[in-house]
């Protein structure tokens, strides 16, 4: 279920465009990779077993690394706490810059890291803590374990923190025949709401709010007086570093191209908010 759901969200990305088209183009020439799905978004599926030479890139030639392979589409991570420490660590910068830098004795370059990224994770070690039917075998010691193995630093750096909980069987049934919007719909929403980016920073070379600069952003990004006071009692409420803070105001931003708004409401926040401090992350503090 996860990995479809990961899936489907290449579906609802704006197409290429000719620029993006010419660094995925680069970047599977240089790994050798074939071009038969060259005009679609990257989709990289990524075991938790893998090195951190195999994500990050490196080797004697200096091969691009998943994250690079992925950039300008999604990079999937499940069983996101599986992964070694210093996998989870080396992200953090590729994550915050956009781009990586892979050094070696014989040289060192920089690639593209531009990434959608997914990351995927059971509350527990046995999957259980919290479901209201199966009970949770995991010792305290065995939870606090599995709960530090993600530092505030990565956790910081995802902007959407969702809990998928488990459906019961009356409400499978009550699934039948219902269906949200297609994927077709929501592409087309987020395509308006791209060249509403477009066009709102093309004078400074950036194409969507996930790039824009924390300086640029605080400049630019206007909210109405009645906004920027809900958002300061809300950081009195919630626990939110100066990345967050800029991360919840692009987020922000984005929900409101979304919904075709010129300026940024007071539910744009609270949903901007309620994603990075609701009851998805609420199992990492108990």
């Amino acid at each position: 279920g996860k990995t479809m759901l990961a899936r489907a969200l290449k579906g609802i990305l704006p197409p290429l465009s000719y620029k993006e088209l010419m660094e995925v183009l680069l970047l599977k020439s240089t790994a050798g990779l074939d071009f038969a799905t060259l005009y679609e978004r990257p989709f990289r599926s990524v075991h938790h077993t893998a090195s951190a030479v195999a994500i990050c890139g490196g080797g004697v030639h200096l091969r691009p690394g998943e994250i690079s392979l992925a950039s300008r589409g999604v990079l999937f991570l499940d069983e996101f706490p599986e992964f070694t420490r210093d996998v989870l660590e080396s992200l953090r910068q590729p994550l915050e810059d956009g781009q990586i830098t892979v050094s070696r004795a014989a040289g060192s370059v920089v690639y593209p890291a531009k990434v959608l990224m997914v990351a995927a994770c059971n509350p527990c070690a046995c999957g259980y803590s919290g479901d209201p039917v199966e009970r949770c075998t995991c010792s305290p010691s065995s939870l606090d374990r599995y709960r530090r193995r993600l530092s505030g630093p990565i956790l910081d750096r995802i902007d959407l923190h969702i809990s998928v909980p488990r459906l019961m069987p009356e409400e499978l049934v009550s699934l039948k025949g219902k269906t949200g919007e297609s994927s077709f719909v929501v592409r087309e929403r987020v395509k308006t709401a791209r060249l509403r980016q477009q066009k709102r920073w093309e004078q400074f070379g950036f194409q969507c709010n996930s790039e824009i600069p924390e300086k640029i952003l605080r400049h630019y990004v206007q909210i109405k007086p009645e906004v920027r006071e809900f958002l300061l009692k809300s950081l009195n409420r919630v626990r939110l570093s100066g990345r967050g803070l800029s991360r919840v105001l692009r987020v922000s931003r984005t929900i409101a191209d979304l919904e075709n708004s010129e300026r940024i409401e007071i539910q744009h926040v609270a949903e901007a908010l309620s994603y990075r401090e609701g009851e998805a992350l609420s199992w990492m503090r108990s």
